[in-house]
């Protein structure tokens, strides 16, 4: 059957046209059939003084990755390099054995050979684009030099896109922005117009990123990368009904599309955003149950989780997953001591729960704030603000609000006395506590005497305050 083939593919070739030879191989490859180099050099044998003929075979295995064939067969093709060998076809050929040094990883042979295309053929783009690439890692901006060469020979190539894939690949955003910036969008392919998208979007323009990704996605709707950026640009941009839109196509109308643990997080920002918590909950969920996700970032979802929970009114939920977040924790810190304060402080300011629930909450978070008074002194003035502010969320009557709060209005009011150069807004909230004092004594104590010294104090700061007048019968 492999000489029936051979034969077949003889005659084929006899009367085949140039530029199927390469289609021919390539099939014979993919077939892995057992005698598919001998079925090739039969091919081979038909073209052996054609030089172009050889070229497509030897690029034929380069596509197959055989790299050992392709450099045969190449040099083969070099071999039949004469004086009627054109231009075209030594810029094609060096360019063929440039690009199998690059599979070879060979970056010195690979730049040789395509600077020998560029010296060979100087309207073939192919060797300047080639050799730029394999120079941006080292010298971007002498790649971008040499690819400034070819626009001179080729006005009608677009150097521009190709000198900004190369400043991206460098990392050089800024650079690769602006000569993206140059060419008009449907003059990108998709990749272009996805990886400009993408250095805009980490380069923070995210209105510009949102205007390429959204037509990427007009050209090429089922492209994963362009829905990707639809979905990060809108979450980051709190746009969260267009990035639920743009998730929806990420997840369910994609081609090939890799779904990674960065997609689900910005889904579930993008859902808490939108207020739908128990869906947002649900995909944090099944992030952390991803293969292969670290435990850093499992840890860091448990606090996510608890929030979303508080939105919902289910601080046992909350408070469940809170403190899975904090065990975790290795530091210690004032603002991870406070975390659990604040979660039954939010209790107390939530209508959905029992008046009852919210006094115990109120409790506990008193208590808690007591303690880290005790621990972190330099945030004593915030702690009595918030020790303060509390109780009047709950369903007491006003003096019974009042009485809570009063001692620690006083509190506050001490520590913003001894702060030095104080701001304009803790000089407002001195005279708030000032006014509060004076009312807890009046209204509560039925203790007159108590409050005249802080409405001298508080006359002294706001000296038409009419509470302050009034308890030292001032016209």
């Amino acid at each position: 059957l492999g000489a029936l083939f051979c034969l077949m593919t003889s005659t084929v070739m006899a009367q085949t046209p140039q530029n199927e030879i390469n289609a021919q191989v390539s099939s014979i490859l993919k077939s892995n059939a057992p005698d598919a180099d001998k079925q090739v050099e039969a091919i081979a044998k038909m073209n052996k003084k054609n030089l172009l003929g050889i070229y497509e075979i030897a690029k034929a295995y380069l596509s197959a990755k055989n790299y050992a064939k392709a450099e045969e067969f190449a040099a083969r093709a070099q071999e039949l390099v004469s004086k009627k060998t054109t231009a075209e076809e030594k810029g094609l050929l060096y360019v063929l054995l440039g690009n199998i040094a690059v599979a070879k990883d060979d970056g010195g042979a690979a730049a040789s050979w395509f600077q020998q295309a560029m010296y060979a053929d100087k309207n073939n783009p192919d060797g300047y684009r080639r050799y730029a690439q394999v120079m941006s890692k080292t010298d971007p901006n002498g790649a971008a030099q040499t690819l400034e060469a070819l626009r001179a020979a080729r006005p009608d190539y677009p150097v521009d896109l190709i000198i900004a894939e190369i400043y991206s690949e460098s990392g050089k955003m800024k650079q690769a922005n602006e000569y993206y910036a140059k060419v008009s969008l449907d003059q990108m392919k998709d990749y272009q117009v996805s990886d400009y998208a993408t250095n805009l979007f980490l380069s923070k323009d995210y209105p510009k990123s949102t205007e390429v990704a959204t037509y990427g996605h007009q050209k090429w709707a089922r492209n994963a990368s362009m829905n990707r950026l639809l979905l990060l640009n809108n979450a980051t941009t709190k746009n969260y009904e267009a990035a639920l839109v743009a998730a929806d196509a990420l997840f369910n109308a994609s081609d090939s599309a890799k779904i990674t643990p960065y997609d689900y997080n910005y889904y579930a920002t993008a859902l808490t955003g939108a207020k739908k918590y128990q869906e947002a909950i649900d995909v944090y969920v099944k992030m952390q149950g991803l293969e292969g996700i670290d435990a850093a970032t499992v840890t860091e979802k448990n606090k996510d989780i608890s929030d979303c929970y508080k939105k919902l009114s289910n601080f046992d939920k909350a408070a469940e997953y809170l403190d899975k977040y904090l065990k975790a924790q290795t530091g210690k810190s004032f603002s991870l001591d406070e975390s659990l304060a604040l979660l039954y402080a939010d209790q107390v300011v939530d209508e959905n729960i029992k008046p009852e629930v919210r006094m115990e909450a109120y409790k506990k978070a008193d208590a808690i704030y007591a303690e880290l008074a005790n621990q972190y002194p330099a945030n004593k003035a915030y702690i009595a603000q918030k020790r303060a502010t509390m109780p009047f969320a709950l369903q007491l009557a006003d003096n019974e609000k009042l009485k809570l709060a009063g001692p620690r209005y006083q509190e506050l009011a001490a520590e913003l006395e001894a702060t030095a150069d104080r701001s304009a807004g803790q000089t407002k909230m001195l005279i708030n506590a000032y006014n509060a004092v004076c009312a807890y004594y009046v209204h509560c104590m039925d203790d007159m005497e108590s409050a005249k010294p802080y409405a001298e104090k508080l006359i002294q700061l706001d000296p038409e305050n009419a509470t302050a007048k009034a308890l030292l019968n001032v016209k």
